[in-house]
C-alpha cells in the first residue's frame, strides 16, 4: 500500500473531548455516533505496521483524523518519539482543540517538533465568548495555556479558526491574539458542510448557495496531488480522509449510498477507477471537484514570521 505513498494521514484515535456538532463523531453534536467505536492506535501497532524502511520512504506524517482529537492519544508522545528515531527529518504535524493535557505534556510536544516543517495547528474558532460555540465543551483558558506552553518551546504552532456568524466580527482580533501570543500563522476559513448538515442552527458567515455537485465537470484529487493515504484508528487504510468520513457519518449518511458498496480496501482502487471513467463519488466531487476544490474556503492565511 505505501510502495508510491509520501504522505500518511494518520487519525490515531477516536477519543475525543469536544462535541462538535458539524462533526461525524456525533450526531449535530449530541450523542456518540453508533458506528464509531472508542478505541486508538498503539506505539506496538507502528513499530509494527510502519516499520523503519516504510517511515523512510515518507516525507510527512500528520496526525488529524474525523472523529478524535490526536492529543487524547494515550502514547502519542511515544509514536511521535518512535518516528522521529526512525526518520530525523520526517515532517510531523498534527491538528487539535487544544484543550487536552497538561501544560507538561505539550512542551515535551514542542520539543519534539522541532524541524521547520513540523507543527501544530490549534483550531480556535473565535474568542473567550465564542470559540465553545463551535469547539462544545472546550475550557479557553485551557486553550490558552496549553498554546503559550507548546510556543514557549519554539515549535511551530498554527491558528486556524472556522468562521460562522456568531464569530465573523472576531477574525481580526484572533489574528491579533495569534500574532502576541507567537503562532507560527493564522488563518480563516468557511466550512462547506452546509450540504450535509442541514438541520444545524449554527449560521454561515455569509449566505449559503448549495451547488449542484452532480454538475461538477472535473476532480483534481488531492490525494493523487499528495501521494496520499489516510490511516483510521482502527489501521484501516483509506484513500482519504473525506470518503471515510463519508462512509461513516451518520449525518448525510443517504448521500454516501454508492459509496458503502465497497471496504475501505476495494476503495484504494474503486476511488481511482471511478475518476478515470468521469464518474467519482459524490463526496470526491464535493471535496475536490470545485474550481478551486478544498482551498476556496480559505478566506485569510498569513504568516507572522520565518519559520526557526
Amino acid at each position: 500500500v505505501l510502495s508510491d505513498i509520501k504522505e500518511l494521514h494518520i487519525e490515531p484515535t477516536s477519543l475525543c473531548n469536544a462535541e462538535c456538532p458539524m462533526c461525524a463523531r456525533n450526531l449535530y453534536g449530541e450523542g456518540l455516533n453508533p458506528l464509531i467505536s472508542l478505541q486508538g492506535l498503539t506505539l506496538k501497532w507502528f513499530e509494527k505496521n510502519l516499520p523503519t524502511d516504510a517511515i523512510r520512504n515518507l516525507d510527512k506524517i500528520f496526525f488529524c483524523g474525523n472523529v478524535g482529537d490526536p492529543a487524547c492519544t494515550p502514547q502519542l508522545l511515544d509514536i511521535i518519539e518512535y518516528l522521529k528515531a526512525c526518520k530525523p527529518n520526517l515532517t510531523v504535524g498534527l491538528n487539535t482543540n487544544g484543550g487536552i493535557k497538561t501544560t507538561t505534556w505539550w512542551t515535551k510536544l514542542g520539543s519534539m517538533l522541532q524541524d521547520p516543517r513540523d507543527y501544530c495547528v490549534f483550531s480556535i474558532d473565535g474568542l473567550a465568548d465564542t470559540n465553545h460555540l463551535y469547539r462544545k465543551n472546550v475550557k479557553w483558558d485551557k486553550i490558552m495555556t496549553n498554546a503559550t506552553a507548546f510556543i514557549s518551546t519554539g515549535a511551530s504552532a498554527h491558528w486556524d479558526m472556522l468562521v460562522f456568524e456568531h464569530n465573523k466580527h472576531q477574525v481580526e482580533s484572533a489574528q491579533n491574539l495569534a500574532k502576541q501570543m507567537g503562532f507560527t500563522w493564522f488563518r480563516s476559513k468557511q466550512t462547506d458542510r452546509w450540504d450535509t448538515y442541514t438541520k444545524t442552527k449554527l449560521h454561515p458567515a455569509e449566505e449559503y448557495v448549495k451547488l449542484d455537485y452532480n454538475n461538477i465537470e472535473k476532480v483534481t484529487c488531492e490525494k493523487n496531488r499528495d501521494k496520499s493515504a489516510f490511516i483510521d484508528y482502527k489501521g484501516k487504510y483509506w484513500p482519504c480522509c473525506h470518503i471515510a468520513e463519508a462512509y461513516i457519518n451518520q449525518v448525510g449518511f443517504e448521500l454516501h449510498k454508492e459509496l458503502r458498496e465497497f471496504d475501505n480496501e476495494q476503495l484504494m482502487s474503486e476511488y481511482q477507477t471511478r475518476l478515470d471513467q468521469n464518474n467519482p463519488f459524490y463526496t470526491c466531487k464535493r471535496t475536490c471537484g470545485t474550481s478551486e476544490g478544498k482551498r476556496s474556503q480559505w478566506k485569510t492565511e498569513v504568516e507572522f514570521n520565518e519559520v526557526h
